[in-house]
């Protein structure tokens, strides 16, 4: 405990420091030139992302070894230590966030700048993480439109070091054994619950604290009082290299398709343990290299560069556009560490050695004031709908449709699985009953047919089913889904199409053709069920409603697809339609020439919008794309 106000010596309810370590500063330059490099698009470090992890188990050992001392020393204080987090944390933060807010306003679009004024009261509240897991459905924005989105880690440690201090404080009551035995199960606990959520809710596990903690829970049990470290030469030697080459093994082996964290992210945060373990007895060559002068330099700038590049690639892009690889990678990186070097000259050092202009209450004053002033902005960018004010009527009408609600285009929550639902629910009214009968069965770029399909088949006489469900390819599931509903619908839908043979059955969102995909469309047709396959969909390099603001604003009127049509869906289209051109079994319908006539693909009809993102539809579209795509289900077969 805390010695009262009375307590004879000053001194002994001081806070102490820890002793510096360069190498531990080394440890945060890999770390954040990991993640920064591969937020710029440095393919070559696929799994530079755990540069976040080797963060968390650095801060877990540095401020549990902190707080242990002060805690057995009976000078340990909440306030004390909360106003230490603040002035580590706030200024840099409150700086960055406030620069990116003014920037924001003039480079997005409303509804990206509403989800921008979201992000900003969400973050300066230190639950930034639980906002961006909500945000994860498989129609939000892309992840290059929140240019706050790193902000989650931030979000997760300070939740963390909410809690951990008052358990410290309460297990240090029952003896140093609590303490001892506590940290290890917790984060034992953790990490299991990470790793049953990475298959079953990919984002929780991501974004969430509690199966995040095991993470800085491994610098904490690091710290704890009475481990002993490495004291022999080679020892310190092998644990400093070998701990470098699981961190360096992660960003180059794993990628975004890896299901992580989980049992993956002790690859970077058992690595990350091994480097300070062997580190902290004695020198080796592993640990000058991390402490050499260049090293050090990016460590010491490494949260203000954290802070700084995501901000800067985000809303690049969208200012830029399409921009070369290599030029924006070095440039943004370039960019990135001069404004870090800035940041941490300028604002992060002078908080945190004068502390006579910077006293406490100054600190926490400051705080406060531009906590709620981001906040103001915040709810003020949320109020309006993202500041529309600032752009020309007919921009504001087209990037509304970012807002679109394509639910009922999709029938999502009647026939249509969303991707953040965990579990199958197939609905009665979703499947046919009496013949003449079709299933509709895929993922969503087959689902915002449904309309036009149900409109032409009902014409004709046929009752029409639907078995869809976001990013699940019909008839055998894509290897490495993580999505838990994906493999129960295609099982569900093969069970239901051979016990009750559709006249015709419609599948699309098809990836590439194999023999086993083959076979089970023979067998289909084997049983007397006519297989339609539809092609690939219009895909665009971003949001169709973005694409058109963003011509107008400067000054371009062109609707058609042009330059901004990804070659990769004409290419899927062609690949299949070769593959399916020999098949008898199949009828392969190329949306691309039944609605476009092989010519460029009109971005809008009457003035709307023909998609509300990159590639899904409007109801427009779904009308454009789909009557012609119907009359062809319904009709010949059209090879």
């Amino acid at each position: 405990m805390p010695p009262s106000p009375a307590s004879p010596s000053l001194r002994s309810a001081v806070h102490h420091p820890l002793r510096y370590r360069a190498h531990i500063d080394g440890l945060r330059a890999v770390a954040v030139l990991g993640v920064v490099l591969y937020h710029f698009g440095a393919t070559w470090l696929p799994g530079g992302f755990v540069g976040v992890d080797v963060f968390f188990v650095i801060s877990g050992f540095l401020i549990s070894k902190s707080i242990y001392a002060d805690v057995e020393a009976g000078r340990f204080s909440l306030f004390g230590f909360y106003e230490r987090r603040i002035r580590r944390i706030a200024p840099a933060f409150l700086v960055v966030t406030a620069l990116t807010a003014a920037f924001a306003a003039l480079i997005l679009l409303p509804y990206q700048m509403m989800i921008f004024g979201r992000s900003v009261l969400w973050s300066v509240f230190a639950v930034g993480n639980i906002f961006f897991f909500q945000r994860t459905d498989y129609f939000g924005p892309a992840a290059q439109e929140m240019p706050l989105l790193h902000y989650w880690s931030l979000g997760v440690e300070e939740q963390f070091y909410f809690l951990f201090p008052a358990l410290i404080l309460v297990l240090q009551r029952f003896g140093r054994r609590a303490i001892l035995w506590s940290v290890p199960a917790l984060l034992l606990a953790s990490l299991a619950a990470s790793q049953f959520m990475v298959t079953r809710d990919p984002a929780a596990a991501y974004f969430l604290l509690p199966f995040r903690a095991f993470e800085m829970l491994i610098g904490a049990a690091l710290a704890l009082p009475g481990l002993r470290f490495a004291e022999r030469r080679a020892v310190r030697v092998a644990a400093g290299t070998g701990g470098c080459a699981l961190i360096l093994g992660g960003m180059v082996g794993l990628s975004s398709a890896s299901p992580f964290p989980g049992l993956l992210a002790l690859i970077p945060c058992l690595g990350t343990a091994l480097v300070i373990w062997g580190g902290e007895a004695g020198p080796s060559l592993p640990t000058r290299l991390l402490g050499s002068r260049v090293m050090v330099f990016f460590g010491l700038i490494s949260y203000s560069l954290y802070l700084v590049h995501w901000p800067i690639a985000s809303l690049g892009r969208e200012w830029l556009g399409p921009v070369a690889p290599l030029p924006f990678l070095l440039g943004g990186v370039a960019l990135s560490v001069l404004l870090a070097f800035l940041s941490w000259r300028f604002i992060e050092q002078p908080v945190r050695v004068n502390r006579r202009l910077f006293t406490p209450k100054v600190l926490v004053g400051a705080t406060v004031a531009g906590t709620l002033a981001l906040a103001a902005f915040a709810q003020t960018a949320i109020a309006t709908r993202g500041l529309p004010q600032r752009l020309d009527p007919e921009v504001r009408r087209l990037a509304a449709y970012a807002f679109y609600n394509a639910d009922p285009v999709f029938r999502q929550g009647v026939c249509f699985t969303p991707f953040f639902q965990a579990e199958l629910a197939i609905k009665p009214e979703c499947l046919p009953t009496t013949h003449p009968s079709v299933l509709v069965w895929g993922n969503s770029h087959i689902a915002h047919f449904i309309t036009a399909i149900i409109a032409e088949g009902e014409a004709r006489g046929y009752a029409v089913g639907q078995i869809t469900g976001a990013a699940c390819p019909p008839v055998l599931e894509a290897e490495g889904s993580r999505l838990p509903y994906c493999a129960a619908m295609n099982a569900f839908a093969r069970d239901w199409v051979h016990a009750n043979k559709p006249d015709i059955l419609v599948l699309g969102g098809l990836g590439t053709p194999s023999p086993e995909l083959d076979a089970a469309l023979e067998g289909f047709a084997r049983e007397g069920i006519r297989v339609v396959v539809v092609g690939p969909v219009p895909l665009y390099r971003d949001a169709v409603p973005k694409l058109l603001a963003r011509r107008l604003i400067a000054g371009d009127g062109n609707t058609g697809a042009g330059d901004d049509l990804l070659p990769s869906a004409r290419l899927h289209d062609e690949r299949l339609r070769a593959h399916f051109a020999g098949n008898p079994d199949v009828t392969y319908i190329s949306v691309f020439d039944a609605a476009c006539g092989g010519t460029d693909c009109p971005l809008t009809v009457d003035g709307v919008p023909l998609q509300h993102d990159p590639s899904h539809f409007t109801q427009a579209g779904a009308n454009f794309f789909g009557r012609p795509v119907s009359a062809l289900i319904f009709g010949a077969p059209a090879k």
